[in-house]
């Protein structure tokens, strides 16, 4: 049997401190003792709003508020006035400007809305923008969208967990933080 190395006192403070800086740079990444720092004030509020189409500067605007279609159409460098120009858009909304100068209005695809931290409509979310959620993988996406096709759509979100196969409550609570219930027309 060989016997166990010696440590001095000094080398086994060292090995310590450096056991106890390792712990805590993990409870630190894995915020267990440290919550992680809350946004700047007011970019929670923001409503962002993409443009795409022929127009001088496609892209993602944000907006202090949900702005008007007149004022997207003007930021985005759309030729001519916009046809309602009074008309909100919510944030998420996606404005596709056609050729002619009309418009049409959808919502940005879900890797999009979750990257610019925006939640995702679980009544109208297809299978490919459920799969940008956390967890949800392409089989349990379908899941999802076929009880929504066949039960009609979800009244509350806890009714993932409740009648989805294959969501359970842990899952559930993650994804309440990336998923909503919209406005059912």
């Amino acid at each position: 049997m060989k016997p166990l190395p010696y440590f001095s006192r000094s080398q086994l403070g060292v090995i310590l401190l450096l056991g106890a800086a390792l712990l805590l740079v993990y409870a630190w990444r894995a915020h267990w003792l440290f919550s992680p720092s809350p946004p700047p004030p007011g970019i929670m509020n923001l409503a962002f709003v993409e443009v795409t189409g022929p127009v001088e500067h496609p892209g993602v605007y944000f907006f202090p508020a949900p702005p008007s279609l007149g004022d997207v159409w003007q930021r985005a460098g759309a030729a001519g006035t916009a046809p309602d120009k009074d008309k909100k858009i919510a944030s998420g909304s996606r404005v596709e400007v056609g050729p002619s100068g009309g418009y049409r209005l959808t919502v940005m695809p879900g890797t999009q809305l979750l990257t610019l931290g925006l939640p995702i409509d679980l009544n109208r979310a297809s299978a490919e923008d459920l799969e940008a959620v956390p967890g949800i993988g392409p089989a349990l996406a379908r899941r999802i969208v076929e009880y929504r096709n066949t039960h009609g759509p979800f009244k509350q979100v806890d009714e993932l967990h409740e009648k989805v196969l294959g969501i359970g409550q842990k899952k559930a609570e993650i994804l309440k933080r990336h998923v909503i219930i919209g406005k059912i027309n």
